[in-house]
């Protein structure tokens, strides 16, 4: 019986060690979580503005906003996901993994013409894809 199994297993290793074609992973550039991914953007800016903040009637602070969009028909259905916001000029981080916690992200005090920049990626489980960064250009 044992010298039965040992045709079996020699055959089970060889045809497990044959490849049919090797992995090319330069050209697998169409999934949205992969960080070389060249499709459609997954993150897209909706809007950006420059506003004054007022209080008593005397300008108070100079604002930078921008208000982005997830395109979650490009994943795969049911993925869970949160948005991970880098602004690129001070590196702060906004990790938005808790939903109960919304931190003003905006720039303040910001100088008139100077760009102000935000990296927005989606941590999926313990990863991120790839950053989409769109900057605007301080002008109240």
């Amino acid at each position: 019986m044992k010298h039965a199994l040992i045709p079996v297993l020699l055959s089970a290793l060889c045809l497990a060690g044959c490849l049919k074609d090797d992995l090319d992973l330069a050209n697998r550039t169409s999934n949205p979580l992969d960080p070389d991914y060249d499709g459609p953007a997954l993150i897209e800016l909706v809007s950006d503005t420059t506003r004054i903040v007022y209080a008593d009637g005397m300008p108070t602070d100079i604002v930078v906003e921008q208000q982005v969009h997830i395109r979650t028909e490009l994943l795969p259905s049911g993925t869970d996901y949160a948005l991970y916001v880098t602004k690129v000029n001070t590196g702060e981080v906004y990790d938005y993994s808790n939903p109960d916690t919304t931190p003003d992200r905006a720039y303040h005090h910001v100088v008139p013409g100077v760009s102000y920049c935000y990296d927005y990626q989606l941590k999926v489980l313990f990863t991120l894809t790839k950053p989409y960064r769109y900057c605007t250009k301080a002008n109240p």
